[in-house]
């Protein structure tokens, strides 16, 4: 079934007259997609465009890094502000368990760096 605007269409196409307010619209545009244009486009405007999206790009890259920066450092100032005023002490008490076993924590560094070869060597490798 077709709808108003595709009878009106074809009606216009095949050259048939309607005088309504929709027919006269639809000759406008009819006649205004038939004429060529009058101004041409630079040789080079392709590339100029993209030139302009890179150096918009790299531009909003640099502004998020700028309040990534600003975010971290009031972050930062904001534990020392915190520490300060609420008189914390550091104290690493909790982690004195580690002078009893000095063979787990060689073991579990070996382990991690092994497992950051492995993962340079035959998995990224493959990803690629």
């Amino acid at each position: 079934m077709k709808t108003k605007d595709e009878e009106l269409q074809n009606k216009i196409v095949a050259g048939g007259a309607d005088d309504s307010a929709d027919g006269l619209a639809y000759k406008k545009v009819f006649h205004a997609i038939t004429v060529e244009p009058s101004f041409n486009l630079p040789f080079n405007f392709a590339d100029t465009l993209i030139r302009q999206i890179e150096n918009k790009e790299a531009k909003s890259t640099n502004y998020d890094m700028r309040w990534l920066a600003v975010g971290i450092f009031v972050l930062f100032l904001g534990a020392v502000i915190g520490a300060i005023l609420s008189g914390f002490k550091p104290n690493f008490g909790a982690f004195k368990f580690w002078a009893s076993y000095p063979g787990l924590f060689a073991f579990g560094l070996v382990f991690i760096l092994f497992l950051q070869w492995l993962d340079k060597k035959w998995v990224n490798p493959r990803l690629t």
